[in-house]
């Protein structure tokens, strides 16, 4: 009976030993993020073919993601319908629907090339849009996304209403909230993972990066490591550990990694070396991030407050 017990032990513990997290085999840091940076700055400019390369060679190396405002299914997606390579345009755009929750009647890549209509796999995806989207919500954790919603709604209503007395009770709660989520989820909350949905689902956009920038310096100690594990393993958005450094170094006036815009660089700490810092956790060199930001701002005629 002891041996027996023993035995059962044994074989919980190389179990769980063994028990691999998500993407854990692949460095999305080393690996994936700069040559999504490159191809955003590529695309806006319209350098299809030379965007198209560098998402390539990302996805050669790591699974696709989805991040924020890059969006690496769509620009895929657009770059190879312009270079008439409509399978994998097709290809693509599924990708977007069945994952992520894209409504196919959106896509306006039929307009970009009108010869992708007459492929079987456009209208197969097509016909199956609609399953595909409702496949999709049902992946989706409400009870999750509307806490994360609660938790941004309330982080906001303390500090517009300058409750300072709220305001440290709301982020201690939301500290412990956002522990027990990340451990749970193996991720950050984000849209890119489909248990926590998009906008089409309720019409509400969270960026739960908000309570990053509310972790205090002691905190902070804590997610360093598990900010770092989760962007290496693409299981987060890049930005978030170089905004909990930065966050917490506003009252000095100086910055590690140059998270916020209108930065100069005689406000960044070993501006010499601030490339490599940024790269290192993730991010565009700091150049390349204001060029991107700027035709941004150009091809989307966008009026920043």
């Amino acid at each position: 009976m002891k041996n027996n017990f023993l035995l059962i032990l044994l074989v919980s513990f190389v179990g769980f030993s063994q028990k691999k997290k998500i993407n854990e085999e692949y460095d999305y840091i080393n690996n994936y993020y700069q040559f999504v940076y490159e191809a955003q700055y590529e695309y806006l400019k319209d350098n299809y073919q030379n965007a198209y390369d560098l998402l390539k060679k990302a996805e050669s190396n790591c699974p696709l993601l989805k991040q924020g405002e890059i969006n690496e299914p769509s620009i895929l997606t657009e770059c190879a319908a312009r270079l008439n390579k409509l399978e994998e345009a097709v290809h693509y755009l599924e990708i977007s629907v069945r994952d992520y929750g894209f409504r196919f009647e959106n896509s306006t890549i039929d307009s970009i090339n009108t010869n992708i209509r007459n492929l079987k796999s456009w209208k197969k995806l097509k016909r199956n849009s609609k399953k595909y989207y409702e496949a999709y919500a049902k992946r989706v954790d409400l009870d999750l996304r509307n806490e994360i919603l609660k938790m941004k709604e309330e982080d906001q209503s303390v500090r517009i209403n300058r409750d300072y007395e709220g305001l440290k009770r709301v982020d201690s709660i939301n500290y412990l909230k956002l522990k027990r989520i990340v451990a749970d989820c193996d991720c950050f909350p984000d849209e890119m993972f489909p248990q926590f949905g998009n906008s089409s689902i309720d019409d509400q956009f969270f960026h739960a990066t908000t309570f990053v920038f509310h972790i205090n310096r002691e905190r902070a100690e804590y997610w360093k490591p598990i900010f770092l594990d989760l962007i290496k393993r693409g299981r987060a958005p890049a930005e978030i550990y170089g905004s909990l450094i930065d966050s917490n170094l506003r009252s000095t006036g100086m910055f590690d990694y140059g998270i916020y815009s209108g930065t100069t660089s005689e406000r960044i700490n070993d501006f010499e070396n601030l490339d490599k810092r940024r790269m290192a956790v993730g991010l565009a060199p700091w150049q390349l991030d204001k060029d991107i930001l700027e035709l941004i701002t150009k091809k989307y005629n966008i009026k920043w407050d």
